[in-house]
């Protein structure tokens, strides 16, 4: 009698079952973006009205779409001209990984603002958009540096690691952002590679489609994550300024074949580093410095000269 039951009931247990299968996976699918896209932890910082010397101080800026940044910015003593450099950190990142950076440039003579992206840090919440819609804050944040020096010529630089240096590729692109010149590190060329090399470091292999189409459709349509431009390689054929670009040769979220059609994407005059050994999680300056200030020197050397303004800076009121 109760083999006859459950055979009767057969069609019905496995449709139940079904459901419950595809309701986890879709469940499963719709938490994952969530967590792709979700905003980072909160940070608090205060924000001051005046930037003085040798003082790594905090700043607040908007954007143009209405979201309150926060940053940190040192002048350097040693900058006779308006010389600057942007940094940017990468996903999940915050603008204290950027400190190292901030040392090495202050003293060879740029003033560094350090950017906290939208969803990070002390910054306005918002869905990561790995890079995409960060745009709008390099732009903000470079529009900020030039309103410093009203009247005057400034040069800006641009070091941005992973998604930072997607944001400002994007900004270069599609936001009439003009540096003097950029370095890119660790910057992905495609998110779809992205997305599909991060997980087969988790998945066999055969079953990441399985998993990288739903998130991507989710992504896109739930959170609005904008994956058809999320393509650094296909803006950076927009790009014009000098680029520099650093990467670990055992990346395994950013492979060699991946890094060269990056690097082939981009117009003269460019250069490429690679680290042996070095991952996507190494800081690259941390992991080899006497191979990342070379790169960096000798890149920042090979620029066309620029005439800047002259006269330094005492100090510069800001507002909050």
């Amino acid at each position: 009698m109760k083999w006859k039951f459950i055979a009767g009931n057969m069609g019905k247990l496995f449709l139940y079952a079904f459901s419950g299968i595809m309701g986890a996976y879709t469940l499963g699918t719709v938490l994952s973006a969530w967590i792709m896209v979700r905003s980072g932890r909160k940070r608090d910082y205060d924000c001051i009205g005046r930037i003085g010397f040798g003082k790594l101080e905090p700043l607040s800026f908007m954007t143009s779409d209405g979201l309150k940044l926060y940053a940190w910015v040192q002048l350097s003593s040693k900058a006779t001209s308006n010389r600057w450099v942007l940094l940017l950190h990468g996903y999940r990142s915050d603008r204290e990984i950027l400190q190292t950076r901030r040392r090495f440039f202050v003293r060879r003579g740029y003033n560094a603002l350090l950017l906290h992206f939208r969803g990070h840090g002390s910054s306005a919440p918002s869905h990561i958009t790995y890079g995409f819609n960060e745009r709008m804050d390099v732009k903000a944040a470079m529009e900020y540096i030039r309103s410093l020096h009203p009247g005057q010529p400034v040069q800006i630089g641009i070091d941005g690691i992973s998604m930072g240096a997607a944001a400002a590729v994007y900004a270069v692109a599609y936001e009439s952002v003009n540096p003097d010149w950029v370095i890119l590190e660790s910057c992905y060329d495609d998110i779809h590679r992205a997305l599909a090399n991060r997980l087969e470091q988790h998945i066999y292999s055969p079953f990441i489609p399985m998993i990288a189409r739903p998130l991507e459709f989710v992504g896109k349509h739930v959170f609005r994550l904008p994956i058809q431009d999320l393509n650094p390689a296909k803006a950076l054929k927009k790009v014009h300024c000098p680029v520099l670009v650093l990467a670990g040769d055992s990346d395994t979220v950013l492979k060699i074949s991946e890094i060269k059609h990056l690097y082939l994407s981009i117009s003269e005059p460019k250069r490429l580093v690679l680290f042996p050994e070095a991952t996507h999680k190494d800081d690259l300056l941390l992991y080899d410095p006497h191979r990342f200030i070379k790169a960096v020197t000798d890149f920042l050397r090979g620029l066309s000269p620029h005439q800047p303004a002259s006269q330094e800076m005492s100090a510069v009121t800001i507002k909050s």
